[in-house]
């Protein structure tokens, strides 16, 4: 059984089930570069796993307006830390000890496995000057290069690399999945959400600029009919602004963060799921809303929507508030399209399962280890 090492950049509740799968095909240790985010509410119950774990100390250093998270001692426990194979999260706020993680595999001659969303539009909306951003893009191409095997988040992520040069026998995609566990029971209905006999546009976002919930609102108000209700479900930094852009529209809701069984209850009580960001290198949110049978729509710049929005929704360009409006209001107008669609939705979504991610991992990992057996480090 190879032993593997993961290293990752949060504690984040929907990967852990992936892990645990994974730990029992390798002899599996996941390092978290730090526990719980100031911008997360997740509920992450960390302790009701077995894989093997440590959660890194770390500091937070800023770089103009991004952050890097550095991991002091990284770099002597993973000295004596026995590894077959290296495993690493591609994360710009953690890229210094990605760097390491590098150098240590390379200096023992061990693979090592990239996993990453990339997308083409991520420098668009990365907040770190062009000196840092020209420095992370010279450390990716390094890696790209030095990776023995690449696990990618979806088709998105592996088309462009692809274009950046990247082999494509050595990419793997598939690793974006919502545990079924963590969708609880709805614990309220229509009635009770006080949305009874509307027509339910839900969106769930953390909300901040990059997710286009401004644009979402503006096209809603272009086509919204006496009898429709749009349901902003999430907080962050926007939502002043955006109950602001609302203008106290009684037909735009804000119920706040949602978790478990609330969250859920929206999900059921909804007939339409709206995806708005203009950058996102998956969006599980989608995952979720399929998994209630809802049909999508989604913009380009969602990772997730090469493989997620086939025949069960529209695919619209990011920004742009006509085409976003003139999707709504095809689907507001035709119900039976919208049913079809969603029973599309369950049947799509029902591939991407925790056990699908395991995987997705184990052939990154079965493919280095054999790349690393004929190939010099560092070969393409």
């Amino acid at each position: 059984m190879p032993k593997v090492l993961l290293f990752t950049n949060t504690i984040a509740p929907y990967r852990l089930p992936v892990f645990q799968e994974l730990s029992q095909a390798v002899s599996l240790q996941v390092l978290f570069a730090q526990g719980q985010t100031p911008d997360r509410r997740w509920d992450a119950r960390l302790a009701e796993y077995s894989f093997r774990h440590t959660v890194l100390p770390h500091r937070t250093l800023r770089l103009g307006n991004a952050t890097q998270v550095t991991n002091p001692g990284l770099l002597a426990r993973l000295w004596h830390h026995d590894f077959d194979v290296a495993v690493l999260g591609d994360n710009r706020q953690t890229a210094l000890s990605g760097l390491l993680i590098g150098l240590v595999a390379w200096a023992r001659r061990r693979p090592l496995v990239l996993w990453t969303g990339i997308t083409p539009g991520e420098v668009s909306v990365a907040r770190s000057g062009h000196g840092v951003q020209r420095l992370f893009s010279l450390y990716r191409r390094v890696l790209f290069r030095c990776a023995a095997a690449i696990v990618a988040y979806g088709t998105a992520t592996r088309r462009y690399l692809a274009e950046l040069g990247v082999s494509e026998d050595k990419v793997f995609a598939g690793t974006q999945v919502v545990p079924v566990e963590q969708l609880p029971p709805p614990a309220a209905d229509r009635a009770v959400l006080g949305v009874a006999n509307k027509t339910v546009i839900l969106s769930v976002n953390y909300m901040v600029a990059r997710k286009g919930l401004d644009v979402l609102i503006r096209a809603f108000r272009q086509v919204a009919g006496p009898d429709d209700v749009l349901v902003l479900v999430g907080s962050g930094p926007e939502e002043a602004y955006l109950r602001r852009l609302a203008c106290g529209d009684k037909h735009i809701l804000f119920p706040g963060y949602q978790a478990g069984a609330q969250k859920t209850a929206w999900y059921a009580a909804a007939d339409l799921f709206v995806f708005p960001t203009l950058h996102d290198p998956w969006g599980l949110v989608v995952n979720e809303a399929m998994a209630f049978g809802l049909p999508i729509i989604a913009t380009e710049a969602a990772g997730c929507a090469l493989d997620l929005v086939q025949d069960n929704g529209l695919v619209v360009p990011p920004g742009n508030t006509k085409a976003l409006a003139a999707a709504l209001a095809q689907l507001l107008a035709d119900e039976a399209l919208r049913l079809k669609m969603g029973q599309r939705s369950l049947d799509i979504v029902s591939a991407y399962t925790v056990g699908a991610a395991r995987d997705t991992f184990m052939q990154g990992i079965h493919c280095a280890l054999e790349q690393s057996k004929q190939r010099p480090l560092c070969a393409r």
